[in-house]
């Protein structure tokens, strides 16, 4: 385990250091330390996303035993080299001794004087509680569940009980894979349970299965090398089976790097007609490219522009639309658990902002009778059913429609069409799905004309 711990420790370091998110890390380390060994790189992988997901709790327990010496004055080495610990002591059912020998390892790295202002922490740490009888219910719940207290505040503020319990709960999120049938089919199922994978169907989603058990492995098969499939969570499936693209429709796909979107709407087209997808980062379009030539897809192009401005295309050509904006990723907190340490309730508003000027673009290219399909992996009101109602209120010649596949619960604010979809329910990403129907009547054939 000692390569584990030292890749672990580092990407916990660079997490703190420039914000990113735990996958990012994992890669930048491995490539920084050179490590080949995969059995390595996944323990270390399993030890990050431990921690992760429970700073603030880690960080209690630590400033409990640290005491007068606070966390915050040490260096960023020592701050992740006991972040990992406590969460081996505390939430990965490690004895003492375990963890005990990543002391040692930490000693061997870094020499006995480095540890020397951390030598009784280490020993008062595996006896550090939480103080559960003197914390009001928002702090309990933040410290039960893993979450920032400003976003349980938001929470209980928001919904009801009984969805504040759901959006509250942690969960294993499981993985879900999507057959790409520009390149095979799902016979692809058999040859991977024969590799030791296994799966079960998701009924109501075309070509979509759940993994059981451990995925790991999984991108390293001949299969996914080539195409066959791509892990995709549920949620986001759900949305290119409410867009539904005919063959031979024009789809606008909006912030749609790195493509994942793109090339299941592809699929469902069956490569024909055309899609046309924009994102304004160069270096997500350069993952579109690739996962797209991997895909097989040959309908679809795109474009560098900033989608909140105009661009070059003509208004009213599109058949549909999808808008999948930049969003806070509340929904996505047990995936990504380094997200939930840095989104604000200002971000949020900032979001909604730009979320608000992304779907009037958006809305302006769409044919009559065609579809907008809004989505994000965030639970927010403001982003979800506050957008969608102001954009409503704001042009009558659009309806909110029930969709065709409905997995999630309804949507709030009286936009019962609209659906959520929370992560400890329906076993996916928290996601907000609506979709809006253009009139195939403007309002200005409605209004009558003076006659002579």
């Amino acid at each position: 385990m000692r390569n584990a711990w030292t890749v672990a420790i580092e990407a916990l370091s660079w997490v703190e250091l420039q914000e990113m998110n735990e996958d990012a890390a994992l890669r930048k380390t491995l490539k920084q330390l050179r490590v080949k060994d995969r059995r390595a790189a996944t323990d270390a992988g399993i030890l990050l996303y431990n921690v992760m997901k429970r700073i603030n709790t880690i960080d209690y327990l630590i400033n409990s035993a640290l005491e007068p010496l606070g966390f915050d004055a040490l260096d960023l080495g020592l701050r992740s080299f006991l972040r990992l610990y406590t969460c081996m002591i505390h939430y990965s059912g490690c004895s003492y001794s375990e963890a005990h020998l990543l002391t040692e390892h930490a000693r061997d790295i870094w020499g006995d004087k480095k540890l020397k202002p951390i030598e009784d922490a280490l020993d008062l740490i595996p006896y550090q509680r939480i103080p559960w009888d003197q914390l009001n219910k928002v702090e309990e719940s933040s410290y039960r569940c893993f979450l920032p207290i400003w976003y349980v505040k938001y929470i209980f503020r928001s919904f009801d009980e009984r969805t504040a319990a759901d959006l509250t709960q942690p969960v294993d999120t499981p993985k879900y894979i999507r057959v790409n049938t520009l390149r095979g089919n799902d016979s692809v199922i058999n040859r991977l349970n024969r590799s030791g994978f296994q799966f079960e169907i998701v009924p109501e989603l075309n070509h979509t299965y759940r993994v059981l058990g451990d995925s790991n492995g999984l991108t390293d098969t001949k299969p996914y090398r080539g195409g066959v499939f791509i892990i995709q969570d549920k949620a986001s499936i759900l949305v290119c089976e409410v867009t539904a693209p005919k063959p031979g429709d024009t789809v606008l796909d909006i912030c749609a790097a790195p493509g994942v979107k793109t090339s299941h709407l592809a699929g469902i087209m069956g490569n024909r007609g055309r899609i046309i997808s924009i994102d304004s980062d160069a270096r997500r379009l350069a993952s579109w490219s690739r996962l797209i030539d991997r895909m097989g897809v040959t309908n679809a192009k795109s474009m560098l522009v900033d989608a909140t401005s105009d661009y070059n295309l003509s208004t009213g050509e599109v058949d549909l639309v999808i808008l999948d904006p930049p969003c806070s990723g509340t929904g996505t907190f047990n995936t990504i658990p380094s997200g939930k340490w840095r989104v604000t309730h200002s971000l949020i508003v900032e979001k909604a902002g730009i979320q608000k000027v992304l779907i009037e673009k958006a809305a302006s290219h769409l044919k009559k009778g065609g579809s907008l399909i809004y989505s994000t992996c965030s639970v927010t009101v403001e982003e979800n059913e506050e957008v969608i109602k102001g954009f409503l209120e704001g042009h009558p010649d659009f309806r909110l429609v029930e969709p065709k596949i409905r997995l999630g619960a309804q949507g709030l604010l009286g936009l019962r069409e609209a659906q959520r979809l929370f992560p400890s329910v329906h076993m996916c990403e928290g996601f907000f799905i609506a979709k809006l129907e253009k009139s195939r009547v403007s309002i200005e054939d409605c209004v009558p004309r003076n006659t002579l």
